[in-house]
């Protein structure tokens, strides 16, 4: 199994742990010596970040085999870390990462609809299979 750490959100941890319930920070305080890092597991086709016990991800599928176009089809936040742009990064390492590959992406996530309508960023636009 090939996992690579694509991205290092250390800054993250503290914006994430400051607006949490205390029980979420106390949970999340043990995550706090170690390195927040987005991880891409290629061989289940995800990327996600360990937030102590739980961790949030985006899963993925291979589209078409030919132009290796993925299908990002969901992302999913623990309830204890929502609202705190968990989600944001996962996304932006995520369109960033097959835009650098040169694959197109079709968006079957809502939040990923959501967040390619508010960064329509012309790099996106290129990669971005229209629905």
């Amino acid at each position: 199994m090939q996992r690579r750490v694509i991205g290092d959100g250390r800054a993250l941890l503290t914006r994430f742990t400051a607006g949490l319930p205390s029980a979420a920070r106390q949970m999340t305080s043990t995550s706090a010596k170690e390195d927040l890092k987005i991880v891409h597991d290629e061989a289940n086709m995800e990327f996600y970040i360990k937030l102590g016990r739980h961790k949030a991800y985006l899963q993925y599928d291979i589209l078409d085999p030919q132009t290796q176009a993925v299908d990002l089809q969901h992302t999913v936040v623990p309830e204890a870390f929502r609202g705190q742009g968990i989600a944001k990064v996962l996304a932006k390492e995520v369109f960033e990462h097959f835009i650098g590959q040169d694959r197109e992406m079709k968006l079957t996530c809502w939040y990923l609809k959501k967040y390619y309508k508010d960064n329509p960023l012309p790099e996106y636009t290129a990669k971005v299979i229209p629905s």
